[in-house]
């Protein structure tokens, strides 16, 4: 009976984490599948960081997306700051020391931003999903500063993100004036000539 019970015990279990992997795999699935059928947007934002310490600091700016590789999250306030993709690599400009930094894509990776506008397998196979109720939760597999990234909608548009970081920070992003359509200009970003130029895609 022992004998009979432990071989039950064992196939139910195993049962009940193929059911859970399924659902996992259910969750990337219908994600994906939702942000594959929004093919822009823009909106503005409002966020607030909090820290482990609970100390914490707010922005605000615009962000707008466009499958199937632009996005740009235009910090206006109270320091103006430009985080961009552009073909392969990744961009962040720091108006107040006039420097653009520059980065391979695949250095971002562990940023689950990129799951955005990135319907490729090679990047969704580094991040696990769970879902709740139409919203999601990617989980890194890799490590990497941002540790999981919760999304939130209202239908099929993005009203939250919330970023939680390694050192304890959470950021969230709340999403404002919300439109399924970006233009050209939503991505356009002037760099001054005498800007300082950091291109860190040849670093190792």
């Amino acid at each position: 009976m022992k004998r009979s019970f432990f071989w039950g015990a064992l196939i139910l279990g195993c049962a009940q984490l193929g059911l859970a992997s399924a659902a996992l795999a259910d969750d990337a699935t219908q994600l994906r599948q939702k942000l594959s059928a929004m093919q822009a947007l823009s909106a503005d934002f409002s966020s607030e960081a909090v820290r482990s310490d609970g100390g914490k600091s707010e922005s605000s700016g615009k962000l707008a997306l466009k499958r199937p590789d632009k996005m740009i999250l235009h910090t206006l306030s109270p320091d103006e700051t430009v985080l961009y993709t552009k073909g392969d690599d990744i961009f962040y400009f720091d108006p107040f020391v006039n420097q653009l930094s520059i980065y391979k894509s695949s250095a971002g990776n562990t940023s689950p931003f990129l799951l955005l506008t990135d319907h490729s397998d090679a990047l969704w196979k580094n991040y696990e999903v769970k879902g709740d109720n139409g919203n999601y939760t990617v989980i890194s597999k890799q490590g990497g500063d941002i540790v999981s990234m919760d999304l939130q909608f209202d239908g099929d548009k993005i009203k939250t993100l919330i970023l939680k970081m390694k050192d304890g920070t959470v950021n969230s992003y709340f999403l404002s004036n919300v439109a399924s359509t970006a233009s050209d200009a939503d991505f356009s970003v002037q760099i001054p000539d005498d800007a300082e130029i950091d291109d860190e895609r040849g670093a190792n």
